[in-house]
């Protein structure tokens, strides 16, 4: 009796790993096919998302026409840190800054939120929608970007000092997220200007 049932214990357990064997392969059929039609939903998703916001664009004011042609066009420039533009960081944490402080003002009455929310995300939004203004016309926009990275500055510093009165978590990530935008404008700046001392040395090359 014990060699048969470890005769039909072994039989079994061979079907049972037959059976996974088969089910695990169609499982990986189906999700690679699903895979592939998520990734077709999601590119006509896109594709459509792209032309409503273009369609939309006609309609808006001129300032909010070029911000929203801009960001319709450049999913390419945003995937590498070296091609993207201030603006592209400027417009949407300004316009956060913003309405963030109009809210807290709102809801709190506290006054600090309208001076480091409504008025300096105010005047970085637009800084920023100048600096896209500049670089659409081919000018240079060295003083917006560096009116950003001061504002960014500001923000960052203050919100360094409130997390060292209240360390809590809210106040680390907007400390954080401040941080983060400093680096990038200071990185901006860099790149900018050994791109503007290249091309005065091509110029005297040529001269």
């Amino acid at each position: 009796m014990q060699t048969v049932s470890q005769e039909a214990y072994q039989v079994y357990s061979d079907r049972a790993r037959v059976i996974l064997k088969e089910t695990s392969e169609k499982l990986k059929v189906q999700a690679e096919k699903a895979r592939q039609e998520l990734s077709v939903i999601a590119s006509e998703i896109s594709q459509e998302g792209k032309e409503y916001l273009s369609n939309a664009a006609d309609n808006y004011p001129e300032p909010v026409k070029d911000i929203v042609e801009t960001f319709a066009a450049s999913t390419d420039d945003l995937k590498e840190v070296s091609k993207m533009r201030d603006f592209y960081l400027g417009i949407p944490y300004g316009a956060l800054l913003s309405a963030g402080g109009f809210l807290s003002f709102m809801f709190t009455g506290s006054v600090s939120a309208v001076r480091f929310g409504v008025i300096l995300g105010g005047a970085l939004l637009a800084l920023s929608i100048s600096s896209l203004r500049s670089w659409k016309k081919g000018e240079s926009s060295s003083l917006a970007l560096k009116g950003q990275a001061a504002i960014c500055t500001i923000l960052f510093l203050r919100e360094v000092r409130l997390l060292f009165c209240r360390p809590f978590i809210a106040n680390f990530i907007t400390a954080f997220v401040s941080g983060v935008a400093v680096a990038f404008y200071a990185y901006r700046i860099i790149m900018d200007r050994g791109q503007a001392q290249a091309s005065n040395l091509e110029r005297g090359t040529e001269s």
